[in-house]
């Protein structure tokens, strides 16, 4: 993790995935794809250094195998994506309720895919 930056904790419902992120992202995007509207996410965004993750999660893949897709093996809460090949996406996305209301709703949100 960079230092110089204020980290954020959060955890997935259950408490037993838990995240560190260097800092709160700028913005949030309300992704439209069919896939994270069921799933319920608002990523952040951030490069691969900024994020430590701790817990069991199990992965779902799909579409054009991009990303893992990872989700907390008790409470099923999606708490992250992760790039399959990091060097053709430098970074990855964190569902920012892990954080939870109090914290993510002062973060503007974006729509879009």
């Amino acid at each position: 993790m960079p230092p110089g930056h204020e980290a954020v904790e959060g955890s997935c419902h259950c408490g037993a995935v838990k995240i560190r992120a260097a800092s709160m992202p700028k913005d949030l995007n309300d992704c439209q794809c069919e896939h994270c509207q069921k799933r319920g996410a608002l990523w952040g965004y951030y490069a691969l250094d900024q994020i430590e993750i701790n817990g069991p999660t199990s992965v779902y893949i799909w579409g054009p195998s991009l990303r893992e897709f990872h989700f907390c093996t008790t409470c099923g809460m999606t708490t992250h994506w992760w790039p399959i090949d990091a060097g053709s996406i430098p970074w990855m996305g964190l569902n920012a309720r892990v954080f939870g209301r109090d914290v993510f709703q002062q973060i503007p949100v974006k729509k879009g895919d």
